[in-house]
């Protein structure tokens, strides 16, 4: 018995030893056996197969075109999508009531997507070459934000779905950002903490070209609100016993152009009088002027100083009073290089959508009736350095995002070439095959881009890394107060007096 004990104990147990030593490397390869390239696969198959089912979510929310913080139809066809595919959504985060936050899956990586759903006054816009409205005045998606939403809630189910079926360990959210053309609900939820925690977020926007852009290209923003207070009068029989805040707002409007000279290149100024007066013989008691200031982040504050100057000019000189709102204010956007490079090497994998002839020639109609070349949809894929000077330009809330978590965007092809944003041509093609195949580009590239940084935690990594060297350079730091909320009710009366008018044009998601 003493003989086989020091057997077992030379031999049996050295080996039991020996395969107990080994299981967390046995752990280990089972964990890598996960074949990433057949999940990238399972997840471009999964949008495939749901083509109409996201082409018809995509055309409700086209239908519905609700403004910013109006998207309540639009905002639940998105969370009935995510619901439907085991997401548990939150809505109304960060006091807004058509924000939310889905989310599947526990642990990390933590991998975000945007979507943004609301639309554009004015554009109303039938699905048709030529100009045509659907209802005369009335909303439009003419930034086609209702691709936009539903390729980044189509992400994120698909991700999920490959996830789930190759055991794939990890967090996947879908954050629906409302009102990013006017309130920007962006700036109160990175402000409130929403985005923390989330590793990557991958964003998206519809546009005229395929393209991944790293480094910085929007500048930083400031939405104001000025009223000037005066004294109404008879402007016929006593103007003198009156003070025009039209006047005000007049010389205040003078005085920006004569400061543009002296302002440096990246500055960007607008404004318009939405509130003029009431009548010509009514020496005007109240004006609301509504403007926009643009630069980059270390200028804006100075920039915004010179103008609020002007604004004093205006009301010294006529004799007002006034006072100016922030509105909103957000960061120029700092896309990160290493996720731009990881996203262009997915959109060389997946290719441009094949268009049809009767596509490329629905585009070159809508061109020609905008007076643009006839050269059809995009044809390239293009990946966009950081600049080598910045001259300023547009502005995006996903600015704020950029410095709480690490961002890059994709530009989705779904509208002709040289089509502007803001346009009808845009809003015609939102709900065609032309704009589907864009969207369902889109979801395949950023989900196999997803798929790739789940699979090498080195490049993950490098993402991460990148980003702390940003947030060391440039701290986030809000513009907008904490006592400042969003001002939700902006299109309240304007989206009350256009509903009963869209509705019986509205069409219903096949969920």
């Amino acid at each position: 018995m003493r003989v086989m004990w020091k057997w077992l104990r030379a031999c049996g147990i050295g080996v039991l030893l020996m395969a107990m030593a080994s299981l967390p490397a046995l752990a280990s390869a089972a964990v890598t056996q996960v074949d990433f390239e057949a999940a990238k696969s399972d997840a471009v198959a999964f949008l495939d197969g749901h083509t109409e089912e996201l082409a018809s979510v995509a055309d409700a929310i086209w239908s519905y075109a609700e403004l910013g913080f109006q998207e309540f139809k639009s905002s639940d066809v998105l969370k009935r999508l995510l619901e439907k595919y085991g997401f548990k959504v939150e809505m109304g985060v960060a006091g807004m009531p058509t924000a939310m936050v889905a989310t599947w899956g526990s642990g990390g990586p933590v991998i975000g997507f945007t979507g943004e759903y609301d639309a554009l006054p004015g554009l109303s816009q039938k699905a048709v070459p030529y100009k045509e409205p659907v209802v005369e005045g009335a909303p439009g998606h003419g930034c086609g934000h209702n691709l936009l939403g539903t390729t980044g809630a189509a992400s994120a189910i698909a991700l999920k779905h490959a996830m789930e079926k190759h055991g794939i360990s990890g967090t996947v959210k879908f954050f629906g950002c409302p009102a990013e053309e006017s309130g920007s609900a962006k700036i109160f939820m990175a402000r409130e903490g929403i985005f923390d925690g989330t590793d990557v977020v991958l964003d998206n926007h519809p546009a005229n070209k395929f393209e991944a852009e790293s480094g910085v290209h929007t500048s930083a923003l400031m939405l104001l609100r000025i009223t000037f207070t005066g004294k109404s009068a008879h402007a016929g029989s006593a103007p003198w016993d009156g003070v025009s805040a039209l006047d005000a707002a007049n010389i205040m409007g003078v005085a920006v152009e004569y400061l543009r000279e002296h302002l440096y290149f990246t500055n960007r100024i607008h404004y318009i009088i939405q509130e003029g007066g009431a009548w010509p013989n009514i020496v005007p008691d109240k004006v609301v002027v509504m403007a926009y200031v643009r630069d980059t982040d270390d200028r804006l504050p100075e920039t915004y100083k010179k103008f609020e100057n002007c604004v004093k000019a205006g009301a010294l000189a006529s004799g007002c009073s006034y006072d100016v709102q922030v509105i909103k204010a957000y960061h120029q956007k700092h896309s990160n290089d290493a996720l731009a490079k990881l996203i262009y090497k997915n959109m060389e994998q997946i290719g441009l959508p094949e268009w049809a002839e009767e596509e490329q020639s629905f585009a070159k109609e809508v061109q020609k009736n905008m007076g643009k070349d006839q050269t059809g949809l995009p044809d390239k894929l293009i990946f966009t350095p950081p600049p080598a000077v910045f001259t300023g330009g547009g502005s995006t809330d996903v600015g704020e995002i950029s410095l709480v978590a690490p961002v890059a965007t994709l530009r989705t092809p779904c509208w002709p070439k040289g089509i502007p944003g803001h346009s009808w041509g845009v809003v015609a093609v939102g709900s065609t095959s032309i704009g589907h195949k864009g969207m369902l580009i889109g979801a395949k590239v950023l989900t196999s881009t997803a798929v790739d940084l789940i699979a090498d935690p080195e490049q993950l990594k490098k993402v991460k890394d990148e980003f702390g060297e940003l947030s060391e350079r440039i701290p986030y730091q809000p513009y907008v107060p904490k006592e400042v909320g969003p001002e939700l009710d902006m299109f309240e009366s304007e989206m009350a007096k256009w509903r009963p008018l869209m509705e019986p044009h509205y069409v219903e998601p096949k969920l």
